[in-house]
């Protein structure tokens, strides 16, 4: 049979559930990918299309293993497209296997979002990439939408935005750090708050056409409706060039000037920092969200506050924004260690595959660890200093049943403990959530089959608190060996500890051990 007539063969099954439409689309997947000199016929083209209309039928899991086992294929640029089209974790292997010029890059550069952008640029920054007009391209509408898409803005002709390398990142935070240092050094008396007539610090964002549509911490009236994608918005207002390029590019800046004209509160020169956001579920630009400072704060004295927010979570929105740039090369990193564990490119001597799953899951581990970082640094961006209040013992046993399931699949049985009355922490209800999930998941995984852990929420004091039982394995470990990188005998379950102990003091509490177990520490609310 030929090669036509096979993929004309399998175009003509039916595909009535999403089972037999999943299996079609992997099939046609295969034929394509195998396509050579067949590449440029008419019924290609038609397996092409297909892959594309089928593909939201397909499962993630599924497209990512008809993925890694191309990603050895020369595979047709029409292919590639699609896969650069498709989520990261499905298109970094194929992307990191293929072999262009410099023209073809950019061909799949058009069709990548935001993220595998960076991925490609990380993989060859020796090619220089041209900007992407990403508002003069199509974006494909809801399927209840009756109203035609909005006319795209013009683009300025404006450099590529490069991605910061991975020590370029670690720079950055180096250079954070030194310039709070110094900050702490040269105004110890100053504190977030200032006088209700002249904000030090307000918290914004735009749509997609540029204008402010959303302002905390300072009056609204005098910058709704500004424009960061125009550098001159009316008699004495402007905004830094950079930030309408940055925009045109839906890229990050950072401590760019924006001058509000007038005599008002908010009258005078900011910095202006943001980040770009795009829609989850479709990838759509949203706008921007950032944040603006006083380049030169005046000090006034205020009364020593009773609670502070982590140093860490000082600047979230920043934060966020380098939590995104770190990730970029850490799943490039993830993307070559696969295809060597998976001999996507060919055969690998054991030794190197064993190294690239280390490296997996090392990657893996650093991951959650970022994700974190970029859950606590959402939740305080959206909550301000405040604490908020969560009832321990209804949390517990809100969760019960899942703690159970997590439980289960070690044949680890759990023996809640709760008391009658409620016992509040001051701690945000969604970080109080993880943490638990965190501390729980780390001691079941070192639990043997058939242990019983108790879990005890208990209010003592001014503490409230939720205690978890000392798994067999773990007893008679020092402090040092359970949170010690190096100390003890699994690395996996130190960093699981370090992180829930790190994620808790960014929540205003701490995780600490005894004798007999570990226990989730919070002022009592």
């Amino acid at each position: 049979m030929r090669f036509d007539d096979r993929l004309m063969t399998v175009l003509n099954q039916p595909a009535e559930d999403r089972h037999d439409a999943a299996v079609r689309w992997r099939q046609l997947v295969d034929l394509v990918a195998r396509a050579g000199a067949s590449g440029a016929s008419p019924i290609v083209a038609e397996a092409l299309e297909a892959i594309r209309s089928e593909g939201p039928r397909v499962e993630e899991r599924l497209r990512a293993a008809a993925a890694r086992a191309v990603a050895a294929l020369p595979l047709p640029l029409g292919l590639l497209e699609y896969f650069a089209s498709d989520n990261l974790t499905v298109s970094a292997p194929v992307l990191a296997a293929a072999t262009l010029d410099a023209h073809q890059w950019q061909v799949l550069n058009e069709s990548a979002d935001a993220e595998t952008r960076r991925f490609i640029a990380t993989l060859h920054p020796e090619i220089p990439m041209e900007p992407v007009e990403e508002a003069t391209k199509p974006v494909p509408a809801p399927p209840d939408a009756h109203l035609p898409a909005p006319a795209p803005e013009p683009v300025s002709d404006v450099p590529a935005y490069a991605p910061p390398s991975l020590h370029e990142v670690v720079e950055r935070i180096e250079q954070r750090r030194r310039l709070r240092s110094a900050q702490a050094v040269r105004y110890p008396a100053q504190t977030a708050a200032m006088p209700e007539d002249s904000p030090a610090l307000f918290r914004w964002e735009c749509g997609p056409g540029g204008e402010i549509a959303w302002v905390e911490g300072a009056p609204r009236g005098p910058l709704i409706g500004r424009s960061i994608a125009k550098v001159v918005e009316g008699e004495g207002d402007r905004v830094d060039g950079d930030v309408v390029r940055a925009f045109a590019l839906r890229a990050p800046f950072r401590d760019a000037s924006l001058t509000v004209a007038g005599s008002g509160p908010v009258a005078g020169e900011w910095k202006i920092s943001g980040v770009p956001a795009f829609e989850s579920a479709d990838g759509r630009f949203a706008g921007y969200r950032g944040v603006a400072l006083r380049e030169e704060p005046e000090v006034v004295p205020v009364a020593p506050a009773r609670e502070s927010m982590p140093d860490v979570l000082a600047d979230p929105d920043s934060l966020r924004e380098l939590v995104h740039e770190i990730k970029t090369p850490l799943n490039a990193i993830i993307g070559f260690a696969e295809i060597i564990e998976g001999q996507y490119l060919g055969p690998a001597d054991r030794g190197y595959r064993d190294r690239a799953a280390e490296i997996v899951r090392q990657a893996r581990m650093l991951l959650t660890a970022i994700d974190d970082l970029d859950f606590a640094a959402k939740v305080h961006s959206a909550s301000g200093t405040a604490r908020e209040r969560i009832d321990l013992a209804g949390l517990v046993q809100r969760e019960a049943r899942e703690l159970r399931s997590v439980a289960s699949r070690r044949a680890i049985e759990i023996e809640l403990s709760l008391p009658r009355v409620e016992v509040p922490a001051r701690v945000q209800p969604e970080l109080a959530d993880r943490l638990l999930f965190r501390l729980f998941g780390a001691l079941v995984e070192r639990a043997e089959p058939g242990e019983r852990l108790p879990v005890l929420v208990e209010g003592t004091g001014d503490s409230a608190r939720i205690s978890i039982g000392r798994p067999a394995a773990m007893r008679g470990l020092s402090d040092a060996d359970l949170f010690e990188a190096g100390r003890g005998d699994s690395m996996q379950a130190e960093f699981a500890l370090r992180l829930a102990r790190g994620l808790a003091r960014i929540a205003g509490g701490d995780l600490v051990s005894s004798r007999d177990g570990f226990a989730l520490v919070f002022a009592r609310g």
